[in-house]
């Protein structure tokens, strides 16, 4: 084509990047609307809120303003511009921040990390207020997600000891990462573990070889051994937390509800286990070798909390959430299917958010980085 005649340059493309819109998303206009004066709310009556949950709003709210800054490049071929506005970073609420990084997170694990072999997902929940004190008792939470990992390998050694009838676990090796989910769907704090085990064992054999043999799936028993080990932990914290004051009055309104709840108990899932006040799944498989599949399944661990259109704004001041499965009506709420509408005060929103340097994801030995076994284990 000739350029000088007006026409496309031959280094253009039909379909050009155009940045997700999230600074006009519902969400972050809401934020916007209501920060200022929740945050003078919170100050006037229990103090202020802490700084990374300030910051972690107020990035969210300018995520993606073209006025706050933004990075201009330019072909050297055809000299087509593109302006992309810088983001927040956000590792707590924002759906394009957060979406990002599970799209890079997921990519990583399975292009570096996991080995083509089949996986089991286990989830760790807790029905009661334990899954709030795991939001900012941060001791208590590495412990129990380290707990949960030793006890999901160790079950799966003796899982491969018990199958392939071998005389000692002292040769196999099981890997875990682990992922620290800190939403319910209606965007209060609940926190919950989701592991990504390989479901089975590396055996190390005499000539430095490895081999994979698969675990057989586990049962009650195992299931509720592996309660038992976290539970050690769990029973061994001290009661006492000393939790910032406006962070304790968002908690109070988080847990005021609405709640998301059936009206009717249904039948649990299969390979689902209730034991010690905790919930543990692990009917969820993958075959390593389908690597869509299990990129999914990453995808689904790293997952922000919401959509940029899972959070809309309604007549009146209310706001809708939606959500991906349907629940019937309950007493607190109007709503059938699957939208819950809730009030704009922010406190839902106030107290989820991790910490300085939480919210990563957690690679136990065998698929950890500097495992020395690591690339003859993903070959």
């Amino acid at each position: 084509m000739d350029a000088q005649a007006g026409e496309m340059p031959a280094c253009a493309r039909p379909f050009g990047y155009v940045p997700r819109q999230t600074h006009e998303c519902d969400a972050a206009v809401l934020v916007r609307r209501q920060l200022a004066e929740f945050l003078a709310r919170c100050e006037e009556r229990v103090g202020p809120l802490p700084a990374f949950v300030k910051a972690e709003l107020e990035g969210f709210a300018g995520c993606g303003d073209f006025e706050l800054g933004f990075v201009r490049t330019c072909c050297r071929s055809c000299g087509d511009e593109l302006r992309v506005p810088f983001s927040c970073k956000s590792r707590g609420c924002c759906p394009s921040c957060m979406g990002r990084r599970m799209a890079e997170g997921a990519a990583l694990l399975v292009d570096h990390v996991l080995p083509a072999v089949g996986y089991r997902q286990w989830v760790l929940s807790f029905p009661g207020p334990m899954a709030v004190r795991l939001g900012y008792d941060a001791p208590l939470l590495a412990a129990v997600a380290g707990r949960l990992a030793r006890a999901v390998m160790q079950d799966m050694r003796r899982g491969v000891k018990q199958q392939h009838g071998l005389a000692s676990v002292a040769a196999l090796h099981a890997g875990v990462v682990t992922v620290v989910q800190r939403f319910r769907s209606d965007l209060g704090l609940y926190v919950h573990l989701h592991c990504l085990a390989t479901d089975g064992a590396y055996e190390e054999q005499n000539d430095g070889e490895l081999r994979f043999l698969a675990a057989p799936p586990p049962t009650p028993e195992r299931m509720t051994a592996v309660l038992a080990q976290v539970h050690e932990v769990v029973r061994a914290a001290d009661d006492d937390l000393d939790l910032d004051p406006a962070l304790a009055a968002c908690l109070q309104l988080s847990l005021a509800g609405p709640h998301l709840a059936p009206d009717s108990p249904s039948a649990p899932p299969p390979m689902t286990l209730s034991a010690f006040g905790m919930n543990l799944h692990a009917a969820t498989t993958a075959d390593g070798r389908d690597r869509k599949q299990l990129e999914r399944i990453c995808r689904y661990l790293l997952r922000p909390p919401f959509a940029h259109d899972a959070v809309t704004a309604l007549p009146g001041g209310r706001v809708r959430v939606s959500f991906k499965a349907p629940w019937n009506p309950t007493p607190l709420s109007a709503n059938t299917g699957k939208a819950l509408d809730l009030h704009p005060t922010g406190a839902q929103r106030g107290s989820p958010f991790p910490g300085k340097s939480r919210g990563f994801p957690r690679h136990h030995p065998k698929l950890a980085a500097r495992w020395h076994r690591g690339e003859a284990a993903t070959r």
